[in-house]
C-alpha cells in the first residue's frame, strides 16, 4: 500500500491514524526540484485541503522535521526526516554485503549497478554503486519507475501470476496514455525473466539509457528485491551488456540471494 492509498484509508477523522498518514503525504511531497514547497504547492500535490497542510506544516516544523523560510514562504525538509531511512538501513544486514558485490560488478563492467526495493508505482534504490561509463546520477532512496524500468521489470516478473496481475493492475492507473506499449514490455520481461533470468530496457525508460535487471529472491519466496546493472547506449552496445554483463549480474543475485 502506497502512503497515498493509506492515506484514504485515513482519512476519517475518528481514525488516529488519518494525521499520520497525511503527515507523511506532506514530507512526500518534497522531491528533485522540489526542494522548497509553500502550502498552497503542498496541497495541489497530495491533494489535502489548505488549512489541513497549514496544520501539518506547522506540527512537522515543531517536530524538527521541516524549516520555514519567512521570507519565502516556504518549506524545506530538515535533515532529520534522514535518521527513518537510515533506522531502515543500518537494520537491513544484507546491504554490507551486497555493496561489496555491486561495486565489483560496476568496476569491472563500468556501468552502474543498484540495489532496489519494491514500493509500487516505484523501486527505492536502497545501494547504488556508479561504473566510469555511467555519468547519470541517482542516490540512495531514490524513485524510479517500476512499470517502465528494467529493476522494475524485473520485480513484477517474478511475482506468482495473482500478485502480478493485482500489481499490473494498480500500475496501469499510473500510466493512462501509454498503457498497451508499458503492458507489452512487462509483459516480456516476465518471458525474458523466466527464460534467461533477467530483462532488458533498451533506450525505453529514458534517453540513451539501457539496463538489465534480475530479481534477488529469499529462499522461502517472501523478499524479492532486483538488481540492475545501467548503462548509457553510446558507451555500450545491448549486445555486450547483455552477452558480457549479464551472467556477473545473475552470479550476483544468486550470491546474495543465501543472505536473505
Amino acid at each position: 500500500m502506497t502512503t497515498s492509498e493509506a492515506t484514504k484509508k485515513g482519512s476519517d477523522p475518528a481514525n488516529p491514524s488519518g494525521a499520520l498518514l497525511r503527515g507523511l503525504d506532506v514530507l512526500q511531497a518534497f522531491g528533485p526540484e522540489k526542494d522548497a514547497l509553500g502550502n498552497a504547492e503542498i496541497a495541489a500535490a497530495t491533494g489535502l485541503p489548505k488549512p489541513t497542510v497549514s496544520r501539518l506544516t506547522r506540527a512537522l516544523v515543531d517536530a524538527g522535521y521541516l524549516n520555514y523560510d519567512a521570507e519565502r514562504g516556504k518549506y524545506r525538509l530538515r535533515p532529520r526526516v534522514l535518521t527513518l531511512g537510515f533506522s531502515l538501513l543500518n537494520n537491513m544486514k544484507i546491504l554490507p554485503i551486497a555493496h561489496e558485490h555491486l561495486q565489483r560488478l560496476a568496476l569491472a563492467s563500468g556501468c552502474t549497478v543498484s540495489l532496489a526495493w519494491p514500493d509500487a508505482p516505484n523501486m527505492i534504490y536502497l545501494d547504488r554503486c556508479a561504473g566510469d561509463q555511467m555519468p547519470y546520477f541517482f542516490s540512495v532512496g531514490s524513485a524510479v519507475d517500476m512499470a517502465r524500468t528494467a529493476t522494475g521489470q524485473a520485480y513484477i516478473a517474478a511475482l506468482d501470476p495473482a500478485s502480478r496481475r493485482s500489481l499490473i493492475s494498480g500500475l496501469k492507473s499510473h500510466s493512462p496514455t501509454d498503457w498497451t506499449d508499458v503492458a507489452k514490455a512487462i509483459d516480456q520481461a516476465v518471458h525474458s525473466v523466466a527464460e534467461r533470468g533477467f530483462c532488458l530496457v533498451d533506450n525505453a525508460w529514458r534517453r540513451n539509457i539501457r539496463g538489465i535487471a534480475a530479481p534477488l529472491i529469499s529462499a522461502d519466496g517472501r523478499t524479492i528485491m532486483t538488481v540492475n546493472c545501467v548503462t548509457t547506449t553510446f558507451a555500450m552496445s545491448s549486445e555486450e551488456l547483455v552477452e558480457k554483463w549479464a551472467p556477473g549480474l545473475l552470479k550476483v543475485t544468486q550470491g546474495l540471494a543465501t543472505h536473505l
